[in-house]
């Protein structure tokens, strides 16, 4: 099998739910692995998102066109499913682009593919539902978060939670992820370190 190609995925599917081999192997069939350049987008705005992709290799951004002015709405962390939600969800034209910060490996499953696993396997829609539900959650806590911390707080939390993006993701991007100004960024990293 090539589970060895895909042993990051496998990780991170195994921590929600026991697949049999045939219904893994039903999984690594549907999946098209890309190469994404730094700056290629995944899905453009005003596109339908009909892919979910897995960051194997590099970070994506989510971000958004607001008066002119690109909004960083999310980083991905290594080794997490991407896509514009609102869109692949609902089938509508994405408001959101989500474009490679750094040359990255995806390994990405067509909507299509998606809903005949759920149609044939029940485990698989369990596992599609709780990665909705956390990509959900994730939101949800990055509102809070902004409402409720301060960007020193917001920052610290990065630094703990995923410190290779801080190393691997250029710095305007996280202080635009973090809400905050590259000047503010660049004094809070002096003040923590």
């Amino acid at each position: 099998m090539h589970s060895e190609k895909f042993k990051n995925l496998i990780k991170f599917i195994s921590r929600f739910v026991e697949f049999t081999e045939l219904e893994m192997r039903t999984m690594l069939d549907c999946i098209e692995i890309i190469q994404l350049k730094k700056n290629e987008k995944f899905v453009n705005e005003g596109e339908i998102a009909n892919r979910i992709a897995f960051t194997n290799k590099g970070y994506l951004r989510v971000y958004y066109i607001f008066d002119g002015e690109e909004i960083t709405r999310d980083i991905t962390p290594l080794n997490t499913f991407a896509t514009a939600l609102p869109s692949f969800i609902s089938q509508i034209p994405s408001y959101e682009i989500i474009s490679a910060i750094s040359d990255c490996e995806l390994f990405v499953i067509h909507k299509k593919n998606l809903d005949n696993m759920y149609l044939n396997f029940p485990k698989w829609e369990r596992f599609g539902r709780r990665i909705i539900e956390e990509m959900f959650v994730e939101s949800q806590r990055r509102v809070y978060s902004f409402i409720t911390e301060s960007a020193e707080t917001r920052y610290k939390k990065l630094l703990i939670q995923h410190p290779e993006m801080i190393r691997d993701v250029p710095l305007k991007y996280i202080a635009d992820y973090l809400g905050i100004k590259l000047q503010s960024l660049s004094r809070l990293r002096k003040s923590v370190e």
